[in-house]
Order: structure tokens, then sequence, then C-alpha cells
């Protein structure tokens, strides 16, 4: 009997820490959007994840569609949280431009930076070379529904990477500025404005220019 209620005091108390640090996953729909550039392209980045809260394993895809192209980077990543602002992350990425296509090793810190600027550094590893992708983000609420968002994106290669029509060094950079309305937390349209430019040997060899646009898009999560 004292074995039995031992086994039952034990039991219940694995029940209760695992209760304390659930199972959970989320879809978040960050940039759903139309660009008002010449075609018009089709612009996401998504992210999902399920797990607990040391460790996660990620799905991130952020690209664009249009009638002229069409790319995008896809990652699985496993996330181990090292301190309660910072994640430590690596996996595979696949990258697609038109009909070709490179895949990659990934290392990554994701987090939040002093003044609360979502962070998001990756370094990816393939046949050689190198790359390296800078991501930062900031909310600024005007009011509880109404919330301000700069975004700036920075892209860098050791070395020309002729599939995704990338020269080396600095290849690209976009700043973005969106203003969104929650409906709901879940469920908010809002509109922008974007600017991008490329440089290097992307610039000249493979057509990259300065560019912006207007921007309409909604982004949800559940």
């Amino acid at each position: 009997m004292k074995k039995l209620l031992l086994l039952l005091i034990a039991a219940n108390s694995l029940m209760a820490a695992g209760a304390g640090d659930p199972l959970r996953a989320t879809l978040l729909m960050d940039r759903f959007e139309v660009h008002s550039s010449e075609e018009n392209p089709l612009v996401w980045d998504t992210s999902a994840y399920i797990g607990k809260d040391y460790d996660k394993l990620y799905f991130y895809s952020e690209g664009q569609r249009s009638t002229a192209e069409s790319e995008s980077e896809n990652e699985l990543i496993y996330s181990r949280a090292v301190t309660p602002f910072w994640d430590i992350q690596g996996g595979v990425e696949y990258d697609r431009a038109g009909s070709s296509h490179k895949t990659w090793g990934v290392v990554a810190l994701q987090g939040l930076a002093p003044y609360f600027v979502e962070t998001r550094i990756r370094l990816k590893i393939g046949e050689g070379a190198v790359s390296a992708n800078f991501d930062f983000e900031y909310e600024a609420l005007i009011t509880q529904k109404i919330i301000l968002t700069p975004r700036l994106e920075v892209e860098a290669y050791n070395k020309e990477i002729p599939e995704l029509h990338k020269g080396g060094g600095i290849s690209s950079a976009t700043v973005g500025l969106r203003l969104r309305y929650e409906i709901r937390r879940e469920f908010a349209p809002y509109i922008g404005v974007t600017y991008s430019n490329s440089f290097g040997k992307t610039a000249a060899k493979y057509g990259g220019e300065e560019s912006s646009a207007l921007v309409a898009g909604i982004r949800f999560w559940f």
C-alpha cells in the first residue's frame, strides 16, 4: 500500500510538472500583402512552431510570387531557449528562385534585443558558400489597436550564387513601414510602404535595382 501511495504521489508530481510546460502550437502570418509595383507581387512572411518553453520546432517561409518570377526561402529549424529573451536555432533551409534552388545548413539567433527590437540573425552555409541575413522589427503602439511597425532586412553573401541570382558582398537591403489596425488581436489589416535596393554584383550582373512600393495586406495568427 505504501509503495502504491508513493507511485501515485510521483505520478501526480510528474503530471503537475508537465502542466506547467504544456505542448503548444502557433501559426503566424506576419505579412501577407500585395505591392503596388509594376508586377504587383504577392508577398508572404510566415512562421509556425510546435513545442514547449525551451524546445520548439519551427517552420519559416518568406517569399514573393508574381507573373514575372517567384522566389522563396523555407526553413525547418530546431530552436532552444538559452535565456528568457533569446533562442539558439539550427536546421536546414531550401531556397528557390524561378526554376533554380539551393539547400543550406542554418544557424540562427532569435530574440528580443534592447528597446524591444525583435531580432533574427541567420548564418547559412552550403557547398563553400556562406550567407548572413539580418532581420530587425519594432512594434510601436500608437493606441491599443493601432500599431506602427518599422522593419529592416539586410542580406550578404561571401561569393556569387548564380542559381539564386546573388552576387558576393552585401546583396540587398529592404526597409518597410506598416501601420495595422487590430480588429482582434489575431486579425489585423494593414497598409504601408517598402523600399528595397540591390548592391554590388547583384545589381550589376543580375539586374537588381532600387524600388519602392505601397503595400496592403493582413496579419493573422492562431
